[in-house]
Formats: C-alpha cells, sequence, structure tokens
C-alpha cells in the first residue's frame, strides 16, 4: 500500500482527507463536491504561520460548498454551541464595542447572524457582510441588515469605526490584504476585532489536528501580531476566548507611529514539518497496535485517521449531543456519544483535541476506561 502522506522540510501533504462543510443525516454525498481532498500545507516564511493553497479544482469545490445553504457556520440553533463557543465570542464583542462606543458596526462573515442578534438585543445596529446563500436567508429569518457580498474595496459608502469577525480569519486566502483592506476601510481611529483559531501549542509540538481545508491558515501569536502590524495597526492586543482554543484580537488604527518593530521570519513555525512527521508516525504505531481505536472529536482526528487510510473503519465520538446521528463528507461511520460505548478488554480510545484532552480523559475514566487506554496527542511518542 502506498503510503497517504508524504512530509519534506517545508512541507506536508496528505492525499485524502474528509471534507468538513456540513453535518447531514446520510453519508450520501452532494453533486459536484467532492467528499474527501487532499491538503497540503507549508509555512509563510514572512509571517511565520501555517497555510494551505487549494488548487483551482480544490476552489471550486470549496466555492460549491460556500454556495449552499447548510450548517457551515456554528452559531445557529443546530450547532450546539451557541451557549459554549458562541457566548464567549459574543461577549468579546459586546466588552470591545462598549469600550469603543463606534458608531457604525459591520460584521465581516455573519453566517446566520447570531452575534449580530445578540449585539441588537443589547442596544447595538450591527450590518452584516456576507456573500453565501446560508446567510441571505437567516438574514431574512431574523430580520438584520446584510450585504450579501464578498468584502471588498469600495464597498462601504461611509468608513465604519469598528468592524469584527469571527471564525473568518482562517479562512482567508491572501490575509495580509484583507488586513489592509479592513484598515483601510475603517475611519482614523477604528478599531478591528477578530475570533479566530490559536493554533500556537499545535505547531509547537508538530500536531496536524488542526488541519480542515476550510482553514487555510493556522496562526500563532507572534503570526497574528506580524500580520496586523504589518497591514498598519498600531496597536494589537491578543487574548484569549473563554471556551476552546480561540484567539480574541482587538487592532486599533490610529495616526501615532508604530512602536518597535516585530522581526519577520519564521520562528514558530521553523521545524514544523519533522515534529509532525513525528507525530504521525507515532499514531501510525498507536493505530497499528491493536483494535482500531476509538475516537473523540471527530474533526481533530480525521487527519490523523486519514494518515493510516482509514475513512470510516474506526467509531468516532462527540460530547456535542446535537452531532449524534450526523454524518460528516468522507467519512463513512456517524458520530457517537459516550452513551453509545462500554469498555471492552484491549480497546482504546485516541482523543484529538489538545484544548479539552482532561475534562473527556476524565469523563472516559469515569465510564470505566482505565488510564492507559486513553491515548492523545501528547501521549504520541
Amino acid at each position: 500500500m502506498t503510503q497517504p502522506w508524504r512530509a519534506t522540510n517545508d512541507s506536508l501533504r496528505i492525499d485524502a482527507m474528509p471534507f468538513y462543510w456540513r453535518l447531514s443525516s446520510s453519508p450520501a454525498p452532494v453533486e459536484g463536491i467532492a467528499q474527501q481532498l487532499p491538503i497540503q500545507v507549508t509555512a509563510d516564511e514572512r509571517f511565520d504561520f501555517l497555510k494551505f493553497q487549494p488548487t483551482a479544482t480544490q476552489w471550486d469545490v470549496l466555492d460549491a460548498a460556500y454556495r449552499q445553504n447548510e450548517n457551515i457556520g456554528f452559531l445557529n440553533p443546530e450547532s450546539g454551541q451557541i451557549e459554549t463557543y458562541g457566548r464567549s465570542v459574543n461577549a468579546f464583542f459586546l466588552l470591545s464595542i462598549q469600550q469603543a462606543r463606534p458608531a457604525r458596526i459591520f460584521e465581516i462573515g455573519c453566517g446566520a447572524g447570531y452575534s449580530i442578534r445578540f449585539l441588537r438585543d443589547n442596544g447595538f445596529d450591527v450590518t452584516g457582510i456576507d456573500p453565501s446563500e446560508y446567510s441571505l436567508r437567516w438574514s431574512e429569518r431574523l430580520g438584520f441588515k446584510l450585504i450579501n457580498d464578498f468584502f471588498k474595496e469600495g464597498m462601504l459608502e461611509q468608513k465604519p469605526d469598528f468592524i469584527y469577525c469571527n471564525d473568518v480569519f482562517e479562512h482567508i486566502p491572501d490575509v495580509e490584504r484583507f488586513s489592509r483592506l479592513v484598515h483601510d476601510s475603517l475611519d482614523d481611529s477604528g478599531v478591528f476585532c477578530i475570533a479566530t483559531t490559536n493554533s500556537t501549542h499545535s505547531i509547537a509540538v508538530g500536531d496536524i489536528s488542526m488541519l480542515e481545508h476550510q482553514h487555510v491558515n493556522m496562526f500563532t501569536e507572534r503570526s497574528i501580531r506580524l500580520i496586523l502590524r504589518h497591514a498598519g495597526f498600531t496597536d494589537v492586543q491578543v487574548g484569549s476566548g473563554a471556551y476552546g482554543n480561540t484567539f480574541h484580537v482587538v487592532a486599533r488604527k490610529s495616526r501615532r507611529p508604530q512602536g518597535d518593530k516585530l522581526q519577520e521570519g519564521l520562528s514558530d513555525c521553523l521545524d514544523y514539518f519533522e515534529r509532525a512527521t513525528r507525530k504521525i508516525e507515532a499514531f501510525g504505531r498507536f493505530y497499528s497496535q491493536g483494535p482500531v481505536p476509538h475516537c473523540y472529536v471527530p474533526l481533530r482526528c480525521f487527519p490523523y485517521l486519514a494518515t493510516v487510510g482509514d475513512f470510516g473503519t474506526s467509531p468516532v465520538y462527540d460530547s456535542n449531543s446535537a452531532w449524534r446521528g450526523k454524518f460528516i463528507d468522507g467519512y463513512g461511520s456517524p458520530i457517537l456519544c459516550l452513551d453509545d460505548v462500554a469498555y471492552k478488554d484491549r480497546e482504546r480510545f485516541f482523543v484529538g483535541s489538545t484544548t479539552f484532552y482532561e475534562e473527556i480523559r476524565r469523563s472516559l475514566v469515569a465510564l470505566g476506561w482505565p488510564d492507559e487506554s486513553i491515548g492523545s496527542i501528547e501521549t504520541l511518542t
């Protein structure tokens, strides 16, 4: 069997990986949208982050997925994330807006508009910008203002003083250009707020669980600062969300000169591909040491399972009850919950999340799984 992944000193390629863009009640594909796609990751040598650069064919598939009226966004009634992740990001945006006291507020990539509705309930008027059919349907349902198009130069007649985006920064193919466009679109004292995935620890340990076709950028704190400072923002504050592994970023625009310059070039991403190779090889050994493992947190396990050619053999589990019984494209088994499994001799669990590993481990131990039967990204050696 040909090895389904390849690594060099500056790239990592997996030949096929489940393409997550929806949750469905059936494993049946959607015509024109591949269920599995290759993924190849390199390092941006200027701004020190990892990036996936899809081919033209892959972009066509991604674009087709974005145009569907499907559950792509987290913050909707079907996601099971409103009271966890959603509560954290909404509190961050509300506090930032209360401190800035802006007059004109826009959300780029507003999806189902649940942050817009939350802010409206707290007295703030927000206009969404999103090109998707999905967002158009939700704007009609919830009654929020929407510019149903991609964010671009000259779109806004008046310069806003506050722009924010949630789970967008990691999807932008030219994130430097996008950041400069936001900067130039704001008024002279404008604020740009971002909630995006934090890949700092994963990059440091060589973890591949963060790989996802829609996430074309994987950032560290240093790379976030480099990109935004280069775009012209003079004050960049990077914090963490209250749920999950998320950056909460506030970037301010002003006419005062920048302070110390951050040195461009690789630092955090240096030798990532060597570290990733060791993790993948270690997972291969773990996988082959007994019955196929049960896997917790499907999206984080799929990259590892793809490196051993498993596209539906291992049972997958998630704590989000809204996902139970649903299928993710490209993986042949439905998502289960812990009520669906009991420990049997020699069976093992692989936990794909570094963020929630301890919480998940305690849950498994309480259900009778021995500590030694539970593996994780951290324990792969």
